[in-house]
């Protein structure tokens, strides 16, 4: 979603996969933050971390990149859930929390390939989570094996070039062999891709999508959880670049004046809220193409597969020079949701126990800046 405060010039960038505020001058994106888009180093000569590297870079909700990799056992990576690093309110069964698991995953896999190595890939070695919860137990093993004939993959060339854009897309939907290329990259086993251009339908979910936004921005709790992960500057982003984060010459005079302070921050009536509404409404409004990602079952393995397709939707969206924007909302699983949920599932015709795993607004706008990313030091257990 993307918040812009009018009122003394505030521009916020926020929504679901992290945040970036699109601004210049003082206050700047920390190049520590943006240093792992540059990939490993070239001294990194172990195999698992380079591909962990590359991995760090997958879209994943809040950018709160919940992974943990553990490399202890030699040639291995055993991969979890950081539980620390979840979303309680919005996302109860951590459900979104695993489909950027997948994503990170299959990034993990590509980038592998593309250094020779061939990823053997075990699911839930441990047995797979409840539907309600997720804890410590692996989500997946890897153990790479030297192979010079694997098969590299192709979208991995735009893996630096991915994005998420919040903001309003140009008036034109995207043509058909594009989206012919963007179904081709997502349709993974267990994933089926569905999109809609037709003005009529595109409006019926605009308006859902609409639903969605007042229901979690308005909603406390909620919204308190969005509030509870931004970082107000550079040194908030440089300390942990995960999460919101609230750069620019505009943010610094909202602090200093105490715009932004905590309390304000967390108020569903405060300018943050209010103006994320407004400026994801104007997004929603201009939407021209609308992508969503269902599974037939939502079996942890199905939302594992969806963060899979995701991630190469994405890609293939880079490479064409489409925008891509995750709109998480209508699809959350927590109370206030219920009605928006399923009058979302019954305008695109999923019933349980099928689900949509996704919902994309796609099109056409300037590449942003990439959000911040923590090393992959951070996340290594060695």
């Amino acid at each position: 979603m993307t918040m812009t405060m009018r009122r003394r010039g505030f521009m916020l960038v926020l929504g679901a996969g992290g945040a970036v505020v699109a601004l210049t001058g003082c206050d700047a994106m920390p190049a520590s933050a943006v240093q792992p888009w540059q990939g490993p180093a070239a001294s990194e000569t172990d195999p698992r971390l380079r591909a962990l590297s590359w991995a760090m870079l997958a879209p994943n909700p809040h950018n709160l990149q919940s992974w943990i990799a553990d490399i202890r056992d030699p040639g291995l990576i055993k991969l979890q859930v950081d539980t620390t690093r979840l979303l309680p309110e919005t996302d109860p069964p951590a459900r979104q929390v695993l489909i950027g698991c997948g994503a990170f995953l299959e990034l993990l896999r590509m980038a592998a390939a593309q250094d020779g190595w061939q990823a053997e890939i075990v699911l839930f070695p441990e047995g797979e989570y409840p539907s309600d919860r997720v804890d410590e137990r692996p989500f997946a093993t890897v153990q790479l094996r030297r192979d010079v004939a694997v098969k590299t993959d192709p979208l991995f060339a735009a893996v630096s070039m991915r994005r998420t854009k919040r903001s309003v897309y140009e008036p034109r939907a995207p043509g058909a062999e594009t989206m012919s290329a963007l179904r081709a990259a997502a349709e993974v086993p267990g994933i089926a891709f569905h999109a809609t251009s037709e003005a009529a339908r595109v409006a019926r979910l605009s308006e859902l999508a609409i639903l969605g936004y007042r229901t979690e921005f308005g909603d406390a709790a909620a919204w308190g959880e969005t509030a509870r992960v931004m970082k107000l500057g550079a040194p908030a982003v440089a300390a942990d670049p995960s999460g919101i984060a609230l750069l620019g010459t505009e943010v610094w005079f909202g602090r200093q004046l105490g715009m932004l302070a905590a309390e304000k921050l967390r108020r569903t009536d405060g300018i943050a809220a209010t103006r994320a509404v407004t400026s994801s409404i104007e997004a929603a409004l201009g939407t021209r193409t609308w992508v969503w990602l269902a599974s037939a079952d939502n079996a942890r393995r199905s939302q594992l597969a969806a963060g899979r397709a995701y991630l190469r939707l994405d890609l293939q969206a880079a490479q064409s020079g489409l925008a891509i924007h995750p709109n998480s909302q209508v699809l959350q699983e927590f109370s206030a949701m219920d009605a928006a949920y399923a009058a979302f599932h019954r305008e695109v015709r999923v019933a349980a126990p099928a689900r949509v795993q996704m919902l994309v607004r796609v099109g056409y706008a300037a590449r942003p800046d990439p959000a911040p990313r923590r090393p992959v030091t951070r996340v290594v257990r060695a």
